[in-house]
């Protein structure tokens, strides 16, 4: 009997996951002042780390990004281009962010495959 009800949780369980896996469940779009605070603290994660974006771990200068250095490059209808401006580096990191608040890539070009 123990082993029945643990199937049957598990089915249940099963069922239930695959009805929130769906993409029908709307979500509410992400404001501007989200997408830039994603944006900086994307940045900072990216002088802990290197997440193979191509261009390594940032100098830990990135890491003391101010607000004033983190504005819209760009908006579509599902998406936000964040520019990070290090003015110790004298770079600028843009940040893909999606409009539902996933980051998606950054570089150093602000031109990402599939925006125009």
């Amino acid at each position: 009997m123990k082993l029945f009800t643990a199937i049957c949780t598990f089915i249940l369980l099963i069922g239930f996951q695959q009805a929130y896996a769906h993409g029908s469940h709307a979500s509410n779009p992400i404001t501007d002042a989200s997408a830039l605070q994603l944006a900086k603290e994307t940045t900072i994660q990216l002088t802990e780390r290197d997440a193979e974006l191509g261009f390594g771990k940032l100098p830990d200068s990135w890491s003391q990004i101010s607000n004033s250095s983190v504005k819209i490059y760009q908006k579509g209808s599902s998406y936000f281009i964040v520019s990070v401006a290090n003015t110790t580096e004298e770079k600028m990191l843009y940040v893909l962010v999606s409009s539902d608040g996933e980051v998606y890539d950054a570089n150093f070009t602000g031109k990402f495959e599939g925006i125009e």
